[in-house]
């Protein structure tokens, strides 16, 4: 055997065990701050589960989260796509100035359609004044940030459809428009995030009140805060992009929120100023179910259908009602009508994401 066979043996040897060895004696975190999620735990080996295949299933992803040097490989093969012309490989486009895009939502006939049916039928049946407001995509809002090869953003037309088959049943705030006109004026979408900043939930809450014949509340104390990295960071793997700042804008409030039967005294969760994600630092991120009660205000009382977009707005939207309950159907699995029964709601406000309308299946299940 020549000399250079067994160097390369020699060296990959050395490769298999050096990462075996690795694999055995480093630290396994729990959670990934890049990716924002759980890390696969070791699984109990049972008889059961070695003979069924969850257990061999189990270790192999147990295996793949917790592999030496993981995010760094997963970081370099993402720009390693990036440099060889595969921007967006991942579904996320590097696009100009720090933006990072979510890819265009879907399009998908039979999903839009159950859902719009869905919102249609449940503002006929309960026969309440129902609102519905569509946030566009950032890769449309703002196009000139995009890369030069991307996937088409058919937003205004999609927008422009679903509110051709609302409008008779339920009114339409545009806000396509609105933040079109507004882009040069301030930051609407997050640069690491798919969500629109509090700027862009402000422009939201101003159509809103435009709709509604409400004058938007203008005083706020913006309070700015370093170190935001989004969902799209995350799922990109472009580690190495910079952190943006995040901002909230508070005013004086005695209004309170409860999340599963316990009331907290603010709509601002103020722990998670200190975490990358900054986002649930409105009404506490994702739940089934919150009702916010504004002692300052006498009337009102507003179901809110939602997804996360919704909640950079309703701190604004909570100067104006007494009671907001807000359900997302994505957790939500009771009857949305049997609340309607027990409340007495003057109004149903409708705000989704156009990817939640287009992607999503939990809206079509709404009853």
């Amino acid at each position: 055997m020549k000399i250079i066979d067994r160097v390369l043996i020699a060296v990959f040897c050395l490769f298999i065990f050096g990462f075996g060895i690795a694999f055995a004696v480093s630290p396994k975190s729990t959670f990934s701050v890049n990716e924002k999620r759980s890390l696969a735990e070791m699984p109990a080996a049972t008889l059961d589960g070695i003979f069924n295949g969850q257990f061999e299933s189990g270790f192999e992803t147990y295996i793949n989260d917790h592999f030496p040097a993981r995010e760094s490989f997963a970081a370099l093969d993402a720009y390693y796509a990036l440099f060889t012309g595969r921007n967006g490989s991942n579904g996320i486009y590097k696009g100009k100035d720090g933006y990072l895009f979510a890819e265009p939502p879907g399009h998908d006939e039979k999903i839009i359609s159950d859902n719009i049916e869905a919102l249609r039928s449940f503002a006929n049946n309960t026969k309440i004044m129902s609102t519905l407001m569509i946030i566009p995509s950032g890769g449309y809002i703002m196009s000139e940030k995009l890369p030069a090869n991307h996937l088409e953003y058919r937003d205004g037309e999609t927008l422009a459809e679903i509110r051709s088959r609302v409008e008779s049943d339920i009114r339409w705030v545009d806000v396509e428009a609105k933040f079109l006109n507004a882009k040069e004026s301030g930051q609407i979408y997050y640069k690491t995030d798919h969500h629109y900043t509090t700027y862009g939930a402000y422009l939201a809450y101003e159509a809103f009140c435009g709709e509604h014949g409400l004058t938007p509340f203008k005083d706020y104390t913006i309070e700015r805060y370093d170190g935001f990295y989004g969902t799209s960071y995350s799922t990109s793997a472009l580690w190495n992009e910079p952190a943006e700042s995040f901002e909230v804008w508070r005013y004086p409030s005695n209004a309170s929120v409860e999340i599963n039967g316990t009331a907290y005294p603010s709509l601002w969760f103020d722990e998670h100023l200190e975490e990358p994600d900054k986002y649930p630092v409105f009404l506490n991120g994702n739940q089934p179910f919150e009702r916010i009660i504004n002692p300052d205000v006498e009337g009102g009382k507003i179901l809110v259908l939602k997804d996360s977009y919704a909640h950079a707005m309703i701190p604004f939207l909570a100067q104006h009602y007494h009671q907001i309950d807000m359900v997302d159907l994505r957790y939500y699995f009771e009857p949305v009508s049997e609340l309607v029964r027990e409340n007495q709601y003057g109004e149903i406000f409708m705000i989704y994401g156009l990817s939640s309308v287009c992607d999503d299946t939990d809206i079509a299940i709404l009853e």
